[in-house]
């Protein structure tokens, strides 16, 4: 469902001079909001989607993301659209399961809070749209920063005065390219994704299921709602997003599925008739400095970890908090940009860190050799026997640092 656009609501502020505005309303940007609400704020909130963007895939809100919950007083709400995924079964081709790692278990891709992503954005436009004007339809055309605001032009040509701008958009936005295009790199992880939802079948139960493909390919379905299986497709390509041609994305998903199982079968019986799909590289944003003037980048824009960490969600909802909140503790914008990124960067980093090309060439297995390898490896996680190693290895990654960032009481 897609939502109009919003006239502007009454709102608990009544100083226009500290008007802001955000560019994005995924999540990053409606939890921002909330947030710089609440300090006294005026907010208003860009989207260049016509409505609500109440599509997309699994998100887990994991480690400090939970305390970001727990803080705007939303745990109950997520709880009630949580997915009930009770964890993840790896499958061979033929569908047998090979093992069973329970929620919470390690190496499990299900943690506490599981919910649709559209679900979460749209609890989070449920929280914010009386407080915060929300303009869809919008685009940012050009930015002019002077002494005391920033002059925003937008694709209407209207033109309007804000203190500054938060950039939410996510990996690929255009006003952070407006701004310091010089400053941000993508690091190509070796591999592309696409995901989509496919009609949810009478078989279909509350555990996620996981398929190591010949070739490179790696297939999850999990469960989404009543009607709607999720599915995480995600097979090795060459960095320009293909594995040696231009076709059509619906094309090399189809090839990335052939001969993989039973599973990719059904996958691939549903594609015509998928129309709203995300597919493309996975990569991570890597951006050398957050903030340039009064624009500041929150999320993805600035630290977009891929999906496939699970991280992306937590990271938005704790930047999100730390950049309003430093803001509320700051009489000078400049000052709260500096101490949010110091305080938040390690923590991205830390979940970026968990990918590596290395990783990824190792998790999308090639040969039977190495699918039967992978195997044996998922079964002894499963039992116990490889977990210690397992968990050292994500330890120095940086797993634990990710999980374990404190959060500062703001207010």
């Amino acid at each position: 469902m897609r939502l109009g656009r919003r006239t502007f609501a009454a709102c608990w502020v009544v100083n226009p001079d500290k008007k802001v505005l955000i560019c994005g309303g995924g999540v990053a940007g409606p939890a921002c909001a909330y947030w710089l609400n609440k300090y006294g704020y005026t907010v208003v909130v860009a989207e260049k989607a016509p409505g609500l963007r109440d599509g997309g895939q699994n998100v887990d809100i994991k480690g400090a993301g939970q305390r970001v919950i727990e803080k705007m007083g939303l745990v109950d709400a997520v709880i009630a659209k949580d997915t009930q995924e009770q964890g993840q079964k790896y499958l061979d081709a033929a569908g047998h399961v090979v093992a069973t790692l329970p929620k919470q278990a390690f190496g499990s891709l299900t943690n506490d809070f599981e919910i649709l992503r559209g679900d979460f954005a749209r609890i989070l436009y449920d929280l914010t749209q009386d407080q915060c004007e929300y303009r869809f339809d919008t685009v940012v055309a050009y930015l002019e920063e002077k002494s005391h605001c920033v002059s925003v032009t937008f694709g209407d040509r209207t033109v309007e005065d804000f203190e500054f701008v938060v950039c939410a958009e996510g990996m690929g936005s255009s006003t952070r390219q407006m701004v310091m295009a010089q400053e941000v790199r993508f690091r190509y992880l070796g591999a592309h994704m696409s995901f989509f939802n496919i009609p949810r079948r009478p078989e279909d139960d509350h555990w996620a299921l996981t398929v190591n493909g010949l070739g490179g390919t790696f297939l999850t379905l999990r469960p989404g709602n009543d009607t709607e299986t999720t599915v995480l497709l995600t097979f090795l390509a060459h960095e320009d997003g293909t594995p040696g041609d231009a076709a059509a994305p619906k094309d090399l998903l189809r090839r990335a599925l052939d001969g993989r199982g039973t599973i990719a079968d059904r996958v691939s019986s549903e594609l015509d008739a998928v129309e709203d799909f995300y597919f493309g590289p996975m990569s991570q944003v890597h951006v050398s400095r957050w903030s340039k003037g009064r624009v500041v980048l929150v999320g993805d824009a600035a630290y977009c970890p891929t999906p496939f960490t699970g991280s992306g969600t937590a990271l938005a909802l704790v930047g999100a908090y730390v950049l309003a909140g430093e803001l509320s503790r700051h009489r000078d914008h400049a000052e709260a940009f500096v101490a949010y990124e110091r305080l938040v960067r390690p923590y991205a980093e830390a979940a970026q860190n968990q990918l590596t090309p290395a990783l990824i060439r190792f998790i999308h297995v090639k040969t039977r050799l190495e699918v039967a390898l992978a195997h044996l490896l998922i079964r002894g996680i499963a039992l116990g026997a490889t977990q210690r190693i397992a968990k050292l290895i994500a330890d120095r990654r940086g797993t634990e640092v990710a999980d374990e960032f404190v959060l500062a009481d703001y207010f």
